[in-house]
């Protein structure tokens, strides 16, 4: 159900509950206001700490919602359970939009605190922005795999495009029949309200190395079309989830491209900081021992960057992968840079599928800064040649801002986009060979190369630091039961 369907279906029973829920709140001591903020009015929860029990709560078909004394710090909280005879998404839904009359430019940011019954079980926190129609203008999410079953807090950001709107909040979790999480405390804080400056405009170049400001991707999500939300990383932590993704260290992987960085996991290259994850490419002052056996570069290489993979973490089978970043592609000062998000088969077998790639360019380039290539390859042997496309942002370039960049991997067909716009269709007639490779389960790679047969070396023109800034990583699937998580089996 897409996100409006679900919304407008939710209301048939909203207006019925919300007096009875602002009836039964005001019993226990009134409205719940979350936060330390000037406008209290505007943040608010009903019953975000459940001491009402499930007053101003719902949940959908196949779950059930029930209060519970083992709460966090054995207080009151709520469990969800799905209750059907499958594996389904069961969503925690408050009642009453919280956030009432929301302010536009405001970063509101909500906070739940979320049990697991079981190790390997996600969680998702979303807020849609909702007009007086209860339509969603736009949304923002966290996603965590939990690894353990402590008592864990999730927390998602989203700034207010129109002033009067409210926000909605959701609590999902994927559950076998049977399986449970337990939800507490949620608040929400108007953060632009006790903070003081401003944060840079999102298309400001920001300086080397450092995360720009993020702002809301402008286009809707993609559940109208039927897709719904598998697996995410939204880097909202201060570090690298480790049960998402693996981290190349002292790797000399691209040397079969002729690369001529160092992979590293250190915060030198590899960090998550403001919600965003940071890949950097650095020209190190003295030569880097990469490891010991590196036969091209001996006595040490001129530059590191990094790689992050979710090889024999989580891989997937068909779906919707889209990522939001921002390269370091600066026009004529970026020669050698190659940033890429693409997928490869878990098995090792043949098929590459590329959503993201592009190259940096010099002064006397004929590339251009604005410029994305889509691929697939069979494999690289040449047996059969890559399919390929190079797309032009309407306007900008892929380093003065944040960009979607998205494909749709289904039996029978793959299709990009950029920013929402279709860019690529490749399918059973134009690639004979398409449904033999495309098959199976595939993982992902994220990474910034420096040099190589396609971008060529840096110049002395290339600037470095050089970051490539990821916002979020997204998967998608028609069905979720699909998601394969390698290291549970």
């Amino acid at each position: 159900m897409s996100a409006v369907r679900h919304v407008a279906a939710k209301r048939r029973v909203r207006f019925a509950v919300a007096a009875a829920a602002l009836a039964a709140v005001g019993a226990v001591g009134g409205l719940a206001l979350t936060g330390i903020t000037t406008r209290p009015s505007t943040v608010s929860v009903v019953n975000g700490d459940f001491s009402a029990g499930t007053t101003g709560w719902q949940t959908g078909k196949n779950a059930r919602l029930a209060a519970t004394p083992d709460g966090r710090n054995n207080s009151e909280g709520v469990r969800m359970t799905n209750d059907s005879g499958a594996a389904t998404t069961v969503t925690l839904n408050d009642s009453v939009n919280s956030g009432s009359a929301l302010v536009a430019g405001h970063t509101y940011e909500a906070t739940a605190w979320v049990q697991v019954e079981g190790a390997g079980q996600g969680v998702l926190l979303r807020l849609l922005e909702e007009d007086a129609s209860f339509h969603v203008i736009d949304s923002e999410q966290s996603f965590q795999w939990r690894a353990d079953t402590a008592w864990t807090p999730i927390t998602t950001r989203y700034t207010a495009t129109r002033t009067g709107t409210t926000l909605d909040v959701h609590v999902s979790s994927r559950l076998a029949p049977g399986e449970g999480v337990v939800v507490d405390d949620v608040t929400l804080v108007d953060t632009s309200s006790v903070a003081s400056g401003r944060a840079p405009a999102a298309d400001s170049t920001p300086a080397p190395g450092r995360s720009p400001a993020r702002t809301p991707a402008p286009e809707p999500g993609p559940e109208a079309d039927g897709w719904h939300l598998a697996w995410a990383d939204e880097f909202n932590g201060t570090s690298i989830d480790r049960n998402a993704w693996n981290v190349e260290n002292n790797s000399t992987y691209g040397d079969g491209n002729e690369e001529l960085s160092c992979l590293m996991d250190r915060p030198e290259n590899v960090k998550v900081s403001e919600g965003v994850l940071s890949i950097m490419a650095r020209e190190e002052a003295t030569p880097y021992p990469c490891s010991d056996n590196d036969r091209r570069f001996p006595d040490g290489r001129s530059y590191t960057s990094g790689m992050l993979t979710t090889k024999n973490k989580v891989d997937f089978e068909y779906g919707r992968f889209e990522i939001r970043a921002r390269t370091p592609l600066t026009q004529g000062t970026s020669k050698g840079l190659w940033p890429a998000f693409w997928l490869r088969p878990s098995s090792g077998s043949n098929g590459e599928i590329d959503i993201l790639e592009a190259v940096g360019t010099g002064k006397d380039d004929p590339f251009k800064a604005n410029r994305i290539k889509q691929t697939i390859h069979y494999d690289y042997a040449g047996t059969r040649p890559k399919q390929s496309t190079g797309y032009d942002l309407p306007s900008g370039t892929t380093a003065g801002g944040f960009h979607s960049y998205a494909v749709e991997w289904e039996p029978g067909s793959i299709t990009w986009f950029v920013d929402g716009v279709k860019t690529y269709e490749r399918n059973s007639s134009t690639t004979s060979w398409l449904d033999e490779t495309f098959v199976d389960k595939f993982y992902m790679r994220l990474n910034l190369a420096v040099g190589g047969s396609w971008p060529g070396s840096p110049t002395e023109d290339t600037v470095f630091p050089a970051a490539f800034h990821v916002d979020y990583v997204r998967v998608y699937q028609r069905e979720l039961e699909s998601v394969h998580h390698p290291t549970s089996d």
